[in-house]
């Protein structure tokens, strides 16, 4: 059984690079509109897999930053992150406010910023997500839908660097 365990270098948009061990993410866009970088993790979680967490360390970030994480099918456009289609389940923090974007935002949670950690729990067996930030629970957010073969994956829009 392969767990996700780092970023897939070939499986991303071309506003990102990847260090060579797929641990740390640079967005290289000008952070335009339609210049979104999204990546997927090298494995999706195995099936029976029923809980599942990673994290993302904000390593430098800037102001107005665009940054989402959460998971996805192999079949969602990673140019389209900022969107959070059907095939994909996840939050994003937009002007300093965290906003569940499964078909439309509500707020959640509270803004990160540089030196922060995010992580993210996905719960099969009952449909839930939760997100911490430095180590304290965000609360628990009941999703529809959710499917096998998930990627976790990450967008990114303006300079972050993971």
């Amino acid at each position: 059984m392969d767990l996700p365990s780092a970023w897939n270098l070939y499986d991303k948009t071309t506003y990102l690079s990847v260090d060579s061990n797929g641990l740390r993410v640079n967005y290289e866009g000008s952070g335009e509109y339609n210049e979104v970088g999204g990546i997927r993790a090298n494995h999706p979680i195995p099936p029976q897999c029923k809980l599942f967490y990673f994290e993302i360390d904000i390593i430098d970030e800037e102001i107005n930053k665009w940054i989402g994480i959460g998971f996805c099918e192999k079949v969602f456009d990673l140019n389209r992150m900022h969107e959070w289609k059907d095939s994909s389940w996840g939050y994003q923090v937009s002007y300093d406010y965290f906003f569940c974007s499964e078909r439309r935002p509500n707020r959640y949670g509270l803004s990160y910023s540089t030196g922060d950690t995010i992580g993210c729990c996905l719960n099969f067996k009952h449909n839930t997500v939760l997100y911490t930030k430095n180590g304290i629970c965000l609360g628990i957010i009941t999703f529809r839908n959710l499917k096998d073969n998930l990627y976790p994956c990450v967008g990114l829009q303006r300079k972050v660097d993971l």
